[in-house]
């Protein structure tokens, strides 16, 4: 690639993002090593001048420029320009990055950086996203279980650059992105928020519990923080490790409460199914008492029944006639010599006086 010096007159030329300006005119300032881009004023019809940042490919010399220069140019010039060239190219370590210098079409800018991102870095966000845990949206945003309420809306542009589906190649991209849309969704109501919170809070909690009886042991914390509880506990808040050890107590906890949900959820579903049988049968049972009234109530079957009542009792009366002719046998009771007598003897007795007003 041929090094363009300062003030030389370059062509705008295969822009994709600001097409109004190919074809115009403009004069290299300066190469910015940090941004690996040239630095070009150009300047309107109207006399306004605009800076922006362009890729080497994107501005090349002019005709009129690069005839000049190879007139004039000899061997030792040409040696020193390079060494310049390379000089500014490659800065020294020890020095300071040239400032950058702020850009007016910030969209501009986003969508040039954002082009520049591996395929490799959305097709692990994807992942990242999609082998979140599904209960906790805090995961799938990767901020922390305490961020403030600002933070989400930041991260769920930051993500959504990289999975959006006309960005990202990638399959699962669309899959990504609406599960990214849905976790701040879920986030931004309140409702939900306040519950998920408390749920980690807790969680939160535990973790810290079980830290204060490891370090209770370690005696060189201790010392580190000269037996300053409150100093211990706030470091280790800040830390990585707490986070992690949160994140994984707080799945263990939603899904303890997510099973015992679901399991109620299980049983009231089986108890409604229970009920809602029984007043089938019951209605049923009504519908059939309701259809056997109506149908003894009816004129024709009543006569049926009296008729029917009429026709027995006549029959009744025949066969209570054809009875009265025979003269039904006797029983022979057995009667025990011993029972017998004892009844002689109660025949016999002389009855006292109280028994005899007690008869009368």
């Amino acid at each position: 690639m041929e090094y363009i010096s300062p003030n030389t007159p370059v062509t705008i030329e295969g822009l994709t993002s600001r097409p109004e300006l190919n074809g115009a005119r403009g004069v290299v300032r300066e190469y910015a090593p940090s941004r690996q881009r040239y630095r070009v004023e150009t300047v309107a019809s109207d006399g306004t001048s605009t800076e922006m940042y362009v890729r080497p490919e994107n501005a090349p010399a002019t005709a009129t420029a690069t005839a000049t220069t190879t007139e004039t140019t000899t061997t030792t010039t040409t040696e020193t320009t390079m060494e310049t060239a390379m000089e500014e190219i490659v800065p020294n370590a020890d020095a300071e990055a040239a400032p950058i210098e702020d850009i007016k079409d910030t969209e501009t800018l986003l969508k040039e950086f954002f082009k520049d991102v591996s395929e490799a870095t959305r097709d692990a966000e994807v992942e990242r996203i999609l082998s979140c845990f599904r209960l906790n949206p805090y995961e799938f945003l990767n901020v922390r279980f305490d961020c403030e309420m600002k933070e989400i809306p930041r991260s769920y542009r930051k993500i959504s650059l990289l999975v959006h589906p006309d960005k990202c190649a990638n399959k699962d991209a669309k899959a990504a992105f609406d599960a990214l849309g849905q976790a701040q969704k879920l986030l931004l109501n309140e409702d939900f928020k306040r519950a998920l919170d408390f749920n980690l809070q807790q969680a939160k909690d535990e973790v810290l519990q079980t830290w204060r009886k490891e370090a209770r042991d370690d005696v060189a914390l201790r010392v580190k923080y000269q037996g300053n509880k409150e100093g211990m506990l706030e470091d280790f808040s800040k830390t990585d490790e707490f986070h992690e050890r949160w994140k994984f107590a707080a799945r263990k906890y939603i899904v303890d409460l997510e099973w015992r949900r679901r399991k109620l959820a299980l049983r009231i579903k089986g108890e409604e199914k229970r009920v809602t049988e029984e007043e089938k049968v019951e209605a049923a049972q009504r519908r059939k008492e309701a259809l056997e009234r109506k149908e003894w109530e009816r004129e024709d079957r009543r006569e049926e029944r009296v008729s029917g009542w009429r026709d027995f009792m006549k029959g009744a009366k025949t066969k209570k006639q054809k009875v009265q002719g025979v003269k039904m046998p006797t029983l022979k009771m057995e009667v025990n010599e011993k029972d017998k007598k004892a009844v002689t003897l109660e025949r016999d007795r002389v009855l006292r006086p109280d028994e005899v007003k007690r008869a009368f």
